[in-house]
C-alpha cells in the first residue's frame, strides 16, 4: 500500500514540476530583445567615424556589395536589425560578394585585411543578435567593434587613393 501511495506522489510531483514557464520566459526574453538596444544607446557609443572621400565614393560607386554593407551599418545605426532577421544568409551572401567584386583599384592587402575585419564584426554581431541570452552591453559591444570595422574600412580606402595620388621621387 505504501508503494502505491509513493507512487501516486511521485506522479503527482512530476505533473507538479511540469510547467511551461521556460517557454514563457523565452517569449518574454525574445520580446525584450526587440527593445533590447535603441537607437539613442547606439548614438552613445564613442568610436572615430570616417566617412569616404568623394574620390573613393567614385571608384566605389560601381562595387554593389559595399552599398549593400553601407545600408545595413545606416541601418543598425538605427537600431534596425532587419538585415539579419530577414534572410539567414544575407550575412552569408554579402561577405562573399564583397570580396569577390572589389574594384581592382581598391584591390589592396590592406583593404582586403579590413574587409576580413568587417566580415568577422558582421557575423559576430549576427551571432550575438541572435542569442536569448545577449545582454544589453554585450549587443551594444558587437555593434561598435562593428561600426568601428567598417570606419577603418573606409579610412583604409581613403588611405589607399591618398597614397595612389602621392608622386614620390626617390633618389638614385
Amino acid at each position: 500500500m505504501t508503494l502505491r501511495v509513493l507512487n501516486i506522489l511521485s506522479f503527482c510531483f512530476m505533473v507538479m514540476a511540469c510547467n511551461n514557464k521556460p517557454q514563457q520566459n523565452a517569449e518574454v526574453t525574445s520580446e525584450n530583445k526587440v527593445s533590447l538596444i535603441t537607437e539613442a544607446d547606439i548614438e552613445k557609443l564613442k568610436y572615430i567615424e570616417f566617412s569616404l572621400d568623394p574620390k573613393v565614393e567614385i571608384l566605389a560607386e560601381p562595387w554593389q556589395p559595399y552599398e549593400q554593407l553601407q545600408t545595413a551599418i545606416e541601418n543598425i545605426k538605427k537600431a534596425n536589425f532587419s538585415f539579419f532577421e530577414d534572410n539567414e544568409q544575407a550575412v552569408f551572401e554579402l561577405v562573399k560578394e564583397l570580396r569577390k567584386a572589389i574594384p581592382d583599384t581598391l584591390k589592396t592587402q590592406s583593404v582586403l585585411s579590413r574587409i576580413t575585419i568587417v566580415e568577422n564584426m558582421l557575423y559576430k554581431l549576427d551571432d550575438t543578435h541572435e542569442m536569448h541570452t545577449t545582454t544589453k552591453p554585450e549587443l551594444a559591444e558587437a555593434i561598435k567593434n562593428l561600426l568601428v570595422s567598417y570606419s577603418n574600412l573606409n579610412f583604409q580606402l581613403n588611405k589607399k587613393i591618398e597614397k595612389d595620388g602621392q608622386r614620390i621621387v626617390r633618389p638614385n
